[in-house]
């Protein structure tokens, strides 16, 4: 799959292009599919102590981190399959904030979580590999960023993996 660069996406939409920016040298599937294992070796040795650490007030430790991703997966899975099954669907935002409150990311078990959004990214990348050109041109629509299709979804999802495993990496030195 090449890679797709937006320039409307980029404009209307700093925290898209943000995204877009970790992945713009790299092959999106690639690193969607990579993920779970360069996480996994991310917190390899770590403490489950080390792993619930917040570096500081106010920030996700590398479990509520864990946390999001799972969650985030179980919405893209759904969200994937709706837009393939039924082009031009509605596609609802959430807000993560109130997700990591009220289901309680700061008691996760971070490993269980890894071994969650890794069965569901394993499953979304059996799903993306078999699809045709036509497929990955269907879209949803989404209640703030618009018409989105399977490419620009995979190419949001594989900057936010990128940004949340440099986070990863960046609170493992703080705990260490």
């Amino acid at each position: 799959m090449k890679k797709i660069i937006n320039k409307n996406l980029l404009k209307k939409n700093p925290y898209a292009k943000q995204l877009v920016l970790y992945v713009v040298d790299k092959e999106p599937l690639e690193v969607f599919e990579s993920t779970p294992s360069a996480i996994a070796k991310a917190i390899r040795g770590l403490s489950n102590n080390q792993l619930q650490k917040s570096p500081k007030k106010g920030k996700w430790s590398i479990a509520q981190i864990l946390a999001h991703l799972a969650d985030g997966e179980i919405v893209l899975s759904y969200r994937f399959r709706k837009i393939i099954s039924e082009p031009g669907s509605k596609i609802e935002k959430y807000d993560q904030n109130k997700w990591a409150v009220n289901l309680h990311y700061e008691k996760t078990d971070c490993r269980k979580k890894l071994a969650l959004f890794t069965a569901l990214r394993n499953e979304n990348v059996k799903l993306l590999k078999s699809l045709s050109l036509k497929e990955w041109k269907r879209y949803g629509i989404h209640s703030e960023r618009g018409k989105e299709n399977v490419e620009k979804m995979l190419l949001l999802y594989a900057g936010h993996d990128m940004n949340h495993l440099k986070q990863i990496e960046n609170i493992r030195r703080v705990v260490e």
